[in-house]
């Protein structure tokens, strides 16, 4: 089966933000963070009214509201810096053939990449894990790489009998 596509810069992005959001280092990463700056922000609050011997309230009220604010608004922060990285990262090496036109053919034995730069195969054994959300078809060949695939356009019940589904 030949499946002709398009990649952008956002698709890019949007296989990284799913990535993290599935994996477990991801996920806990995430978590962390969130619950490390509030704790910052508190101890800040605690040393700070030490020092200054202060006894109102006042300053753990600043904190705390700091705190929360930070938990729950990081994730979203957090979505915004990987975003920001990753059109970085796409700017400043050369990544000839990764945006643009594709085509992959669903073989027997694997998948074929072509874009103007060059081609990639890889048989099916080769794919440790195919991942079907909304918009995409990722289809990974390490732990932290995949072959994305939009589904704009694509006839989806034909994809998915050629994909090795495990």
């Amino acid at each position: 089966m030949k499946i002709q596509y398009e990649l952008t810069e956002d698709d890019y992005i949007r296989f990284n933000l799913s990535h993290i959001k599935r994996s477990k280092t991801g996920k806990r990463m995430i978590l962390l963070q969130r619950i490390i700056g509030p704790l910052i922000f508190l101890g800040a609050a605690f040393v700070l009214a030490t020092w200054l011997q202060e006894t109102d309230w006042w300053l753990y009220g600043i904190y705390g509201v700091a705190s929360i604010l930070w938990f729950l608004y990081y994730p979203k922060y957090f979505e915004r810096h990987v975003q920001k990285q990753t059109r970085r990262l796409i700017d400043e090496r050369s990544n000839e053939g990764m945006i643009g036109p594709h085509t992959m053919d669903l073989e027997e034995t694997g998948l074929r990449d072509l874009n103007e730069f060059g081609e990639t195969r890889v048989s099916w054994a080769g794919i440790k894990e195919v991942v079907e959300e909304d918009d995409y078809v990722y289809l990974y060949n390490s732990s932290v790489s995949a072959y994305i695939l939009p589904k704009r356009g694509l006839d989806m019940e034909e994809v998915r009998r050629w994909l090795p589904i495990r």
